[in-house]
């Protein structure tokens, strides 16, 4: 079941996700602001959930890091360039450097708030 809070918490990710990203040989006020907004909705919706978060600093029009659950499975995760990527992708990963980890997985960021119910079922298979 999905935590009903969990909607609300990244409403303003999801917002900002449906807009065109201009395009741009370097990182738009408009990515920075998604970035910053992603990173504080999805701490806050994670965080019930996880004893360690990582979202890295900005990069070109992406977002990616780690989390690792209360049970201890540690996961990936990536929204690609948001230029044209509207989704989110996950995966297993050994530790906070693994990068290739277990099997991809996505959730469009439209239905993000659905990621913790997501990877603790994985954890449960």
């Amino acid at each position: 079941m999905v935590d009903v809070k969990s909607y609300t918490r990244m409403g303003k990710t999801k917002q900002l996700a449906e807009q065109t990203f201009e395009s741009s040989s370097s990182r738009t006020p408009q990515y920075l602001a998604f970035h910053r907004t992603f990173k504080r909705e999805f701490t806050n919706m994670m965080q019930p959930y996880c004893d360690e978060i990582l979202v890295h600093k900005p990069n070109h029009f992406d977002v990616s890091g780690f989390f690792k659950l209360k049970s201890g499975a540690i996961w990936y995760f990536s929204v690609g360039d948001m230029r044209w990527d509207k989704s989110l992708l996950y995966r297993t990963a050994k530790d906070f450097k693994d990068y290739t980890g277990g099997s991809n997985n996505q959730v469009d960021l439209d239905r993000i708030s659905d990621l913790p119910s997501l990877v603790r079922a994985e954890v449960v298979n």
